[in-house]
């Protein structure tokens, strides 16, 4: 029955007083929403723009942002990189069909893959390029590991051998895997190709050389450079014997960076001294391709995630298992703990009574010392036993049941009594049938209880085959993965709560108001 009738609501005031209690709950809806909602699209950024709290991310809406964020990805947010190519912003059309026909001609050696991992980062475009064609390679991860003399768990595990050409006195690992890796460099497109350009190596040994002091650069080097990454290459045809630095810098250089630069071939591929456009070909390839970078954005992380619950399959099985066990142990040891209470009523029963609701006075992680030890004492951990045994029985619930159970009508009992049924008939076919609603809702908190629990899954079962999807995840935190992965795992996380929710309203409504009818 509605506390305001039909003829009441057509008052002014009751229909103010009604408009403002749905804005309050409007309001409140919204701020519930709002961290889910901020997670979601936290799983969509990346190390430029994770701390940023914009429910939109910027490079959604923003070209610029896009391609500064491209940029960074492109140069895997190495700052001194991203200064140095930035040359030749401005050229025609034909000019950058040049460049890429140049890109796509030029031998391995003189340019490195971009879209690599970041420090800050678990997974690049070039790595999910990479472990793409090692799987179409090998058929399984145990021939990988037997040709590259690796310990892989998975092909996601396998990481790209480093390209450090810009550093002095680098030299690749020589082995099966490097000439792969060479094979599988001539299959990437041209955007992932960055020329080592001698210019840029020569600012970066200046830069390691001087400490980053660009007031100690000569000035015949420097010229009218304020930053390391302004310096200009010498005329390397025409070294005088001062050029003490430019000749300590080539000495520590392979040769065909020395003899052949990348920049001498670029002109020579062209025919004039015009610059490379790395800048130009980066903004051109963002404008028309702007939806796909998108996308691959957006989805990268949660791609990852995905990929990463899947190498460790296990846990999505060992958490359905647990949170089964877990429901089923529950509702068949409290609905019988309450029943006897309620049919079989004693002195003690108020006594019990407020010593089960005593255990729900202490934080769960009291007990948790004390369980530990004793589960080890049975020999139980690391098994789904030491997840299940100790929330077998939950004083609340036993409460909660106790309470429905005392309000069925005692007539039933009495005729199933006369009809000759045993208790236990009358229990299955009686009591519980009567008490669904309840059974559902308690159904769902074991859902809940078993689903989230980390902690104490973790102290038990320390195993990795036992490990649930929360520890997992936990795992990947520690390991290092950035806030937006992680972000995008906790949303993933949350989806098969969320859709248990959905489809079970009216049985979380029902078990909460009904026992208060009664």
């Amino acid at each position: 029955m509605s506390l305001i009738g039909p003829v009441g609501r057509k008052r002014p005031k009751a229909r103010i007083a009604i408009a403002m209690l749905y804005f309050v709950l409007t309001v409140g809806a919204i701020t519930t929403l709002y961290p889910f909602v901020l997670m979601i699209t936290t799983g969509l950024k990346g190390p430029t723009d994770q701390a940023d709290n914009r429910v939109v991310p910027a490079y959604l809406v923003d070209n610029t942002e896009l391609e500064k964020k491209y940029i960074d990805d492109k140069y895997a947010g190495d700052k001194f990189a991203i200064n140095a190519n930035q040359i030749g912003s401005k050229a025609p059309t034909d000019t950058l069909k040049k460049y890429e026909a140049f890109l796509l001609q030029l031998s391995p050696e003189y340019w490195q893959a971009g879209f690599r991992n970041a420090p800050v980062q678990v997974t690049s475009r070039t790595t999910i390029l990479y472990h793409d064609w090692l799987k179409r390679k090998y058929p399984s991860i145990e021939l990988l590991n037997r040709a590259y003399i690796e310990e892989n768990v998975g092909f996601q595990t396998v990481m790209p051998p480093a390209e450090l050409f810009d550093q002095q006195d680098w030299k690749p690992t020589p082995g099966p895997k490097w000439l792969e890796w060479i094979q599988f460099k001539k299959t990437l497109p041209v955007e992932f190709r960055i020329p080592v350009r001698t210019q840029f190596m020569f600012q970066r040994f200046l830069a390691s050389h001087f400490k980053n002091q660009l007031d100690k650069v000569p000035a015949n080097i420097k010229q009218s450079a304020v930053t390391f990454e302004q310096i200009p290459l010498p005329n390397l045809d025409h070294l005088s014997t001062a050029d003490v630095l430019v000749r300590q810098f080539l000495s520590h250089e392979p040769k065909y960076f020395v003899d052949h630069p990348v920049e001498r071939k670029w002109k020579t591929f062209i025919g004039s001294d015009e610059p490379m456009p790395i800048a130009a070909a980066n903004h051109a390839f963002v404008e028309s391709h702007s939806g796909p970078v998108r996308q691959e954005f957006a989805g990268r992380n949660y791609g990852y995630v995905l990929d990463y619950i899947l190498l460790n399959g296990r846990a999505v099985w060992n958490t359905i298992f647990f949170c089964l066990l877990s429901i089923l142990t529950q509702l068949t040891v409290n609905p019988i703990a309450a029943y006897a209470l309620s049919r079989y009523p004693v002195k003690q029963s108020g006594k019990i009574l407020i010593f089960l609701l005593a255990t729900m006075a202490f934080p769960a992680e009291v007990a948790m010392i004390p369980s530990f030890l004793l589960l080890k004492d049975l020999g139980l951990l690391n098994t789904f036993a030491a997840l299940v045994l100790p929330g077998a029985a939950s004083g609340y619930m036993i409460f909660l049941l106790k309470g429905f159970f005392d309000s069925l009508p005692q007539e039933l009992f009495e005729a199933g009594s006369i009809d000759g049924a045993k208790e236990t008939t009358m229990m299955l076919r009686i009591a519980f049938p009567l008490s669904r609603p309840v059974l559902g809702y308690l159904a769902l908190l074991a859902f809940m209880g078993s689903y989230g629990a980390f902690i104490y899954a973790f102290l038990v079962a320390q195993d990795q085959r036992v490990w649930t999807l929360m520890v997992w995840i936990y795992q990947l935190q520690s390991s290092g993965a950035p806030k937006a992965v992680v972000m995008a795992a906790l949303t993933l996380a949350a989806v098969p709560t969320l859709l248990v929710f959905l489809c079970a309203q009216r049985v979380i409504m029902r078990g909460i108001v009904l026992p208060g009818e009664r």
